[in-house]
């Protein structure tokens, strides 16, 4: 017999398991997220202290972003790399879930994505949002892939939530184009009337199946949004050992110095002196 989570997640391509993980990690995280903004706010010469304040927090971005949009980026480029984010992702309550969902032998292609949302931190060309599509298609692994998705403040309709069609995982994939951040669903498969926007609190995880059509809610108010997401793939799942564990992510290597002449020795010394 179906636990009521999977059953909810085979129905309806979906489920969102509410308060799961826990406030201090959470807060946690979001202090060493600002601990890397300050570090280059006073850098740069603005005397900060880093704080889990989601408003502070909020105000240290946007600093940032208004004195440097490239070293605002590269802050926000090592935010996924955080330790405490990836421990975030293999929370017990989550890998729990995601066994009786299935997943038997869990693998990552990928570090935690982070979705950073607020209209007064918007750039040109850059994140703000994405359109209709699935995420098989970014990985073309295992069938039965899971999406996990948490918010590191509540998420409302009017906080940019994710917008999904319930029961739209079991019609395969949608004929589509490859646009700029994924491979984006023909309008003519879906209808706008049955998207359902995802209210997620914090401590929340919505689990969604790689084949559920969703897109970004581009309904804000002033706040910011915060959330991550990551991919648990089934290293058993059938047709993934059939096609021999392929995989769409590939890892490059600059192998250029970024930095002409760094690091000299006087930099060596002051590490292991």
């Amino acid at each position: 017999m179906l636990s009521t989570a999977a059953e909810q997640y085979k129905n309806n391509g979906y489920y969102i398991a509410h308060h799961i993980l826990p406030s201090k990690a959470l807060k946690n995280t979001l202090y060493e997220m600002d601990i890397i903004l300050v570090q280059q706010l006073n850098y740069l010469g603005c005397a900060e202290q880093a704080t889990d304040s989601q408003k502070i927090i909020h105000h240290h971005m946007r600093e940032l972003y208004e004195k440097n949009q490239f070293v605002y980026v590269q802050a926000l480029k090592l935010w996924a790399k955080l330790f405490s984010l990836q421990a975030l992702i293999m929370n017990e309550n989550i890998v729990s879930i995601t066994n009786k969902l299935g997943i038997t032998l869990p693998v990552f292609q990928t570090t935690p994505v982070l979705h950073i949302m607020a209209n007064d931190l918007k750039i040109t060309g850059g994140y703000h949002g994405v359109g209709v599509h699935q995420d098989w298609p970014a990985l073309q692994s295992g069938l039965d892939t899971i999406t996990v998705w948490f918010p590191f403040m509540d998420v409302d309709i009017n906080n940019f939530p994710v917008e999904l069609i319930p029961e739209s995982h079991t019609d395969g994939l949608y004929p589509g184009k490859i646009a700029e951040h994924i491979y984006e669903v023909d309008p003519k498969f879906y209808e706008e009337k049955n998207f359902v926007p995802m209210e997620v609190k914090f401590g929340d995880v919505l689990f969604m199946s790689n084949f559920t059509l969703h897109r970004s809610g581009l309904r804000g108010d002033q706040r910011l949004r915060i959330a991550c997401s990551s991919r648990y793939e089934n290293a058993s799942e059938k047709t993934f050992i059939e096609r021999a564990y392929p995989s769409a992510q590939k890892r490059v290597i600059q192998r250029e110095l970024l930095q002409p002449n760094f690091p000299q020795k006087i930099h060596l010394d002051e590490i292991y002196s």
